[in-house]
């Protein structure tokens, strides 16, 4: 009988207290997330993405799948500014993990390490299209916003798992130095596109043209979020000649036939740019998503 107790003891204890060589489990909402989490957090954590990176994260279906995910949480790291907004809420009460809330140490939203681009000067109404608030959220698309975000991913590690903070702030160096050399390198690549006016398919791409110098004069979408009219394609296609605007610049899950037609109508060039961390085979961390990009931009022959 006292052996059956000392055994049944043992084995509460060995599960309610913490095993400190248990890897953190962090979820993000993004692959782009994941990606940098990766990147900082090596082999002291293990990440999952709820969404993947070949659909728009503004329109993910909350499952049960993501509910168990975000239950066992350590950590959620969002993009934050309404990106999720119509979703994440749903999963957060339904994964009944209070760790993961606003306010305590599992949630970081990496929106508030950023200056938000595009932010509305007035009143923002339904009217206005698919508008946040907050201001632009697809910073990601920035690669020195990345730094900034891998700063509060290793930050927010180390206050969870002091164990390992010498290897989170380790691994940061390493990541930023690559990410740092990369981005001198992609910029002298896309210097000729430097001062170009650019036609956008939606407004999600105003950071990289802010990253890169060039300038999005306007988008195929009539409203963001909204299907260009016959009215505004014809404006369109007025602008491109006047103005001679050689290049438009889209995500790959949008519909490509109103950009063939100003193609066919004024000759203008089409780069399809992989938006994200996933969006296609062959793009599995953030310093190659850029490299993707780059190429696309390269191969339009814009420029």
């Amino acid at each position: 009988m006292r052996i059956f107790f000392i055994t049944c003891l043992w084995c509460v204890t060995l599960l309610t207290v913490p095993q400190s060589h248990a890897a953190l489990q962090v979820v993000t909402t993004t692959e782009d997330l994941a990606a940098i989490a990766r990147a900082v957090g090596g082999d002291h954590i293990k990440v999952e993405s709820l969404t993947p990176g070949s659909r728009d994260p503004h329109f993910a279906e909350a499952k049960p799948s993501m509910i168990r995910k975000v239950y066992g949480a350590d950590l959620l790291l969002l993009i934050g500014a309404e990106m999720e907004i119509g979703w994440l809420p749903l999963l957060l009460r339904s994964g009944r993990n209070s760790q993961v809330l606003s306010g305590n140490p599992g949630y970081l939203d990496l929106s508030r390490t950023i200056t938000l681009l595009g932010k509305p000067t007035g009143p923002v109404s339904r009217d206005m299209g698919d508008v946040h608030a907050q201001g632009n959220p697809h910073y990601w698309l920035d690669p020195e916003n990345g730094l900034l975000m891998a700063q509060a991913i290793s930050e927010r590690l180390v206050a969870l798992d002091p164990d390992h903070s010498n290897a989170y702030r380790s691994n940061l160096a390493s990541f930023q130095q690559r990410l740092t050399n990369k981005i001198k390198e992609w910029q002298i690549t896309l210097a000729p596109l430097k001062g170009s006016e650019v036609i956008a398919y939606h407004t999600s791409l105003i950071y990289l043209a802010s990253a890169f110098g060039f300038q999005i004069v306007d988008e195929v979408e009539s409203k963001p979020g909204i299907a260009p009219t016959a009215a505004h394609l014809n404006q369109l296609i007025k602008r491109i000649e006047d103005d001679q605007i050689k290049l438009l610049i889209m995500e790959p899950y949008y519909e490509q036939r109103s950009a063939k037609f100003l193609q066919d109508k004024t000759g203008i060039r089409i780069g399809v740019i992989p938006q994200s961390v996933g969006a296609k085979s062959g793009i599995d961390d953030y310093i190659q998503l850029f490299d993707a990009i780059v190429s696309a931009l390269k191969q339009t022959g814009s420029f």
